[in-house]
């Protein structure tokens, strides 16, 4: 058999060279995309990762909510409510924790008083130790009634005591006392000499003082006391809290920058 001529091997030869070079160029074109998306991931410069986390941060801590003023009340029936007015959110206390924007925390026991021992077996210097107001930016005391018929001197005592430890645990909390309330203009004597040793320590305290008998809180306004001669309604309570809203967002404006919305 005769050998093929030499051009028609380099003939061959370059039709292979050839074919290779085009699946060669067909590789290339066909590379995946993402492929291209990870070299550039890759040369992204690492300060601009971190910056976009920094500003991710810095958002994040800008749309935290400011924490709401904390307002404690110590206090007797008229605070806590009963079936006949001021239950739950309808109470005076709820009332003025909704209009000032502050966060309640309430300590009220029905006949409670500065030595009159209520329900639950406590007076108010046993709240006052077994609740401290350490965290209150407001901290207010109310009443009592209660504490007409006690031994005055024991009132004394443990209206300062209670003051004093309130100032004791909080002392940067601003703290307002206010008197016993009645339900009417025939109080009895006896409370008027409560009244005066409540505000005699309060003074001695630096607290701000509240007179519901000298302002006549319910002298003339038999419709907002129940049947009960004694216990304010619904609307007694929503009174309440007209009364005592300016004074708790007075305090808490010395207390704090922002008092929260108005009411």
């Amino acid at each position: 058999m005769d050998r093929p001529p030499l051009w028609g091997i380099l003939a061959l030869l370059l039709l292979v060279a050839g074919n290779v070079a085009i699946f060669a160029s067909m590789a290339v074109r066909t590379a995946p995309d993402d492929a291209y998306t990870s070299r550039a991931a890759l040369s992204t410069p690492a300060s601009e990762g971190t910056a976009s986390q920094a500003a991710m941060s810095e958002t994040a801590a800008i749309e935290q909510p400011a924490a709401l003023p904390s307002l404690l009340i110590y206090g007797d029936g008229y605070a806590a409510g009963n079936e006949l007015g001021g239950r739950g959110t309808t109470g005076w206390p709820a009332l003025i924790a909704e209009r000032t924007g502050a966060e309640l925390e309430l300590a009220a026991v029905p006949r409670a008083g500065y030595a009159s021992i209520g329900t639950t077996g406590e007076n108010y210097l046993d709240l006052v130790q077994r609740r401290p107001a350490t965290q209150a930016t407001v901290t207010v005391l109310f009443g009592s009634r209660n504490d007409s018929d006690e031994d005055l001197a024991l009132v004394q005592s443990n209206a300062t005591q209670a003051v004093s430890l309130i100032r004791r645990d909080a002392p940067d909390t601003a703290l307002v006392v206010v008197g016993p309330a009645w339900s009417g203009t025939d109080f009895p004597a006896s409370l008027l000499a409560v009244r005066d040793a409540v505000r005699s320590a309060a003074e001695a305290g630096g607290a701000a003082f509240v007179d519901p008998l000298a302002d006549g809180w319910f002298a003339d306004r038999p419709e907002l006391i129940a049947a009960d001669a004694v216990s304010p309604t619904d609307e007694g309570h929503a009174y309440l809290a007209e009364l005592l809203v300016p004074v708790v967002r007075e305090a808490l404006s010395q207390a704090a920058p922002a008092t929260g919305p108005e009411g």
